[in-house]
């Protein structure tokens, strides 16, 4: 039997039983946008660890150096692990062209703040900012030079304002408290996010960065250095010799070690770790495509006692026992691609919807298109094998009486 006419058949013979093919396929379906949902979840979310761990500086001639505690509880005694005498230290080897500390590839700009309003103290989200191009109610942008000359001014939501102030345009010019700072309320913007609650994640207010930093933000531990050579063909003798010398003359060398920091070894470490996180979930959820499997035997062998007459007058025309089987591995196979390709979109969709809450994006992949695919046709041959062979082993004769 052609191939062409094999399929055509085999989707006949489903359609033919809609209810029943349905609910057969509801198992897989369900099961396939479980798996595709997390595991498209689990790999949004690891391009997005590995994207923030990476570092910013891809200069072939800079390494990175770190430093190794021996006892761990000094990590949290030290405040400074590389102090001005180590960067001194650095800058006298030769060959050494700037020694600074790395910055992360994204500046957080969003920030959670305490706000008491009506003796009622809330976490809020709020935002540094060089300049505000927002729309406003009342006021005044932020403009960069309030972020210059460290001006303590802010711009509050109209619904932050309201109840601080009860009417959004009273509170212009008035104080804005946060911990034990004032700040000058110079303009009101229009609300767009909602009302204030717990579920309200966007940004209330927004200060000048620096202001912000000035009065708020602690300071971050510097850990990491950006190592730059004059030449790269000499990068890795002239960082050798620099551990060697902070080894000797470091300010922490009787604590620890200092070393060479390659951050690709941690992405790809921390990228195996959510690898087999994300496979662990998808197994667990994937118990109920074994139970659909059992579904999809049960429908096939029901199809083969019905069909008892159409297997015989198939053998009385010629038919062989492999034509047989391959017509009912071809319907199983079928009916769990269908499945398959629904509980795909399905869960596709699913995982899109999702990333609206989550702070990274959600995108489809090849290796998702496979998995649902793969997973469908294992199903569709695993468990249509044996209906198919007991079809095509019945006996023309038998069937005949």
């Amino acid at each position: 039997m052609k191939s062409y006419v094999l399929w055509k058949t085999a989707l006949k013979s489903i359609l033919k039983n809609k209810k029943r093919s349905f609910l057969t396929m509801f198992g897989i379906i369900i099961g396939i946008a479980s798996v595709i949902t997390i595991v498209s979840i689990g790999n949004g979310f690891k391009r997005d660890m590995i994207d923030k761990m990476s570092m910013t500086n891809t200069n072939e001639n800079v390494n990175n150096l770190t430093f190794n505690y021996y006892d761990v509880a000094n990590a949290f005694t030290e405040n400074e692990v590389f102090k001005k005498s180590d960067l001194d230290l650095i800058k006298n080897v030769k060959g050494v062209k700037k020694v600074d500390f790395y910055e992360p590839k994204q500046k957080l700009t969003e920030r959670q703040v305490e706000i008491h309003i009506r003796e009622k103290k809330l976490t809020k989200t709020v935002e540094r900012v060089e300049q505000t191009t927002l729309q406003l109610l009342k006021g005044r942008q932020l403009e960069p030079k309030d972020s210059e000359t460290l001006n303590k001014v802010v711009v509050i939501d109209e619904i932050l304002a309201q109840k601080l102030y009860g009417d959004p345009e009273q509170a212009l010019g008035k104080g804005f408290e946060v911990g034990s700072e004032l700040f000058t309320i110079v303009g009101i913007t229009a609300n767009k996010n909602g009302t204030l609650s717990m579920e309200n994640q966007a940004p209330l207010a927004y200060f000048p960065i620096n202001s912000y930093d000035r009065y708020f933000k602690k300071k971050e531990s510097q850990s990491i250095l950006n190592l730059e050579v004059e030449n790269v063909r000499d990068k890795e003798r002239i960082t050798a010799e620099v551990l060697k010398q902070l080894n000797f003359n470091g300010s922490l060398r009787n604590v620890g070690e200092y070393e060479q920091y390659n951050p690709k070894s941690d992405i790809a470490e921390m990228g195996k770790i959510l690898d087999n996180l994300t496979l662990f979930i998808s197994a667990v959820a994937g118990i109920s495509l074994f139970i659909a499997g059992v579904g999809v035997m049960n429908m096939m062998y029901i199809s083969v006692s019905e069909r008892t007459k159409e297997i015989g007058i198939r053998r009385a025309l010629g038919a062989t026992e492999k034509d047989i089987r391959k017509q009912f591995l071809a319907e199983g196979l079928t009916l769990t691609l269908l499945g398959g390709l629904i509980g795909y979109l399905l869960g596709m969709l699913l995982g899109l919807l999702t990333s609206l809450f989550l702070p990274f994006a959600v995108r489809p992949d090849l290796f998702t298109i496979f998995l649902a695919v793969g997973i469908s046709a294992l199903i569709g041959i695993a468990f249509s094998y044996m209906p198919a062979s007991a079809a095509s082993k019945k006996d023309l004769i038998d069937i005949m009486k």
